[in-house]
């Protein structure tokens, strides 16, 4: 069966969950719940790469390297790619707790008339909700200024409340683990 997410798919299905999020904690009295803000997790990071873009965004894409060098990424599977579209299986482990979820990917490529970005969305395993996008955008020749945003909630409450206190050290680490990979590999390019 041939992949088809269309990129316009992947964006409405993240308003929409945004929007009925939104609208069930707001509630009749107009006021968000504490508890589904410990429940959604959010993080943003940006950051300069001494490359190209095409280079980051290499290293982002090859998602079947990712447990060399991601932190909390124990397992990949590439299950299908086809085009600009790939379906993703991971293994994720936080400090000995474990758990399974598939990605839809979708991305474009950097070129010299657009960013590149990268997109990835799950409902499945131990998310209710994912949305991860990427954005690699041209400085000068040798400068690229990396966007990475994430927004989750896992299906157990409490999966989410034991890793609550670890979320944000663990997506901290990500810009930092992605920036020694495009490293390490532009010095064994060098030697």
């Amino acid at each position: 069966m041939p992949l088809s997410i269309p990129l316009k798919l992947i964006r409405n299905a993240h308003l929409n969950f945004r929007s009925q999020e939104s609208t069930k904690a707001n509630g009749r009295y107009g006021f968000r719940s504490s508890w589904f803000k410990l429940m959604l997790h959010q993080y943003k990071e940006q950051g300069i790469f001494l490359c190209l873009p095409n280079e980051v965004f290499q290293v982002v894409i090859d998602v079947e390297k990712y447990s060399d060098f991601v932190p909390w990424c124990k397992a990949v599977y590439l299950k299908e790619k086809i085009d600009n579209q790939m379906v993703v299986d991971l293994l994720a482990a936080f400090h000995g707790i474990k758990g399974r979820y598939t990605s839809e990917v979708t991305f474009l490529s950097p070129s010299g008339t657009n960013e590149g970005w990268i997109k990835a969305v799950s409902s499945n395993g131990i998310f209710k909700h994912l949305y991860n996008e990427w954005r690699f955008i041209s400085i000068d020749e040798k400068k690229t200024m990396v966007k990475f945003c994430i927004e989750f909630e896992f299906k157990s409450s409490s999966f989410s409340i034991l890793l609550n206190s670890i979320y944000k050290y663990t997506q901290s680490k990500i810009i930092a683990a992605f920036k020694d990979r495009v490293e390490s590999l532009a010095k064994k390019k060098l030697s």
